[in-house]
């Protein structure tokens, strides 16, 4: 069926095109990709060369004749049915494709191109190999500079800056750096708080090599743990570590989430576990699959996914723990080797 497409990281897994504006219009004997002048020699030198997955396409750029250009595709391949990302369009141009293509039957897409991106070919699976030993490699310089007095932006900057010295093209996501009692907020906003000697450091860091990303989490002690510190540490990796065992092609994500949280709430800490167990990740940081209690996906040999499971317990601290897992023919394979113990977390 005929589609347009509009979310830009599907426009680019397709053609290697990436863009700030862009659309396509897919037929079943050709594939049209609209752009601006912008990056109009870009896209075309792209379509020439015909290495993307689509092969050759046709570039056309955006301007005064595009209703037109669009009314002529559209008889050309006599289509009255469109297929459309729903989550990826917004109501104004949504409502601006409809006026132009007038008697079109619209109908939800389903996620094709989402569920081929989440089953990684083999040079896939080797840029996002190389973005996680980047991302550890970057890890070991960011974590030599937790001394009292640095701040978490200051930690969260260095990040940024160093990343392309380690051959990065970019971070993946903004840093997440929680000192002390800010760990506890999963998705804690970085601040001028400065590191206190004894407080722990939570971690979470990505970047991107050749448009894959990375994603880990790490906790860092700045003294030896208390009893309890060390506790709940060690329930989170049990956790994680039983969710890991876990994957395989054939097994539901939902199942997964639920061998992680089940261990927690058993050890009488699931409520302080408030999010998801994972997701996939590519050229996307989250992209599919879901690793949640309501995900209705299953792993498929290819897919990588994160396992991070966490404990968060308001104004004390929180603990995550995040590892990058591929899903291989007969089981998985962690792409991620930064140390986790208690040991190798705590700063000499």
């Amino acid at each position: 069926m005929p589609s347009l497409i509009t979310h830009l990281k599907n426009i680019e897994y397709l053609t290697d095109f990436k863009s700030s504006n862009a659309f396509m219009i897919l037929t079943a004997k050709q594939a049209y990709l609209f752009t601006d002048g912008r990056y109009l020699e870009k896209a075309k030198n792209l379509a020439q060369q015909g290495k993307s997955r689509l092969g050759k396409f046709t570039v056309i750029e955006m301007g005064k004749d595009l209703i037109e250009t669009l009314k002529k595709i559209s008889e050309k391949h006599k289509f009255s049915i469109l297929e459309y990302e729903d989550e990826h369009i917004s109501v104004a141009k949504y409502e601006h494709f409809r006026k132009i293509l007038k008697g079109m039957r619209w109908q939800k897409g389903e996620k094709g191109i989402e569920n081929q991106r989440s089953r990684k070919d083999a040079s896939e699976l080797k840029k996002l190999k190389k973005s996680q030993q980047i991302n550890e490699q970057l890890f070991y310089s960011i974590r030599a500079l937790l001394t009292p007095g640095i701040t978490e932006l200051e930690i969260a900057q260095q990040i940024k800056k160093r990343c392309y010295d380690h051959g990065a093209d970019d971070i993946s996501f903004e840093p997440i750096i929680g000192f002390g009692n800010h760990s506890s907020m999963p998705h804690h906003q970085n601040t001028t708080r400065k590191l206190k000697k004894g407080e722990l450091v939570l971690i979470d860091m990505g970047v991107l090599f050749q448009g894959y990303a990375s994603d880990m989490t790490r906790m860092v002690f700045t003294k030896s743990p208390t009893a309890f510190e060390e506790k709940i540490y060690n329930l989170v990796l049990e956790a994680q570590e039983a969710a890991i065992q876990a994957m395989q092609p054939g097994r539901h994500c939902d199942a997964i989430d639920q061998v992680a949280r089940t261990l927690l709430t058993q050890a009488g800490y699931g409520e302080t576990f408030c999010h998801s167990l994972g997701h996939g990740i590519g050229l996307e940081v989250h992209e599919a699959p879901t690793l949640s209690v309501r995900s209705k996906d299953m792993l498929q040999e290819g897919m990588v996914v994160t396992s991070e499971p966490g404990i968060y317990l308001p104004g004390q601290f929180g603990v995550r723990i995040e590892d990058m897992i591929a899903i291989t023919k007969k089981g998985h394979e962690n792409l991620t080797s930064a140390p986790k113990g208690i040991k190798e977390s705590i700063l000499s």
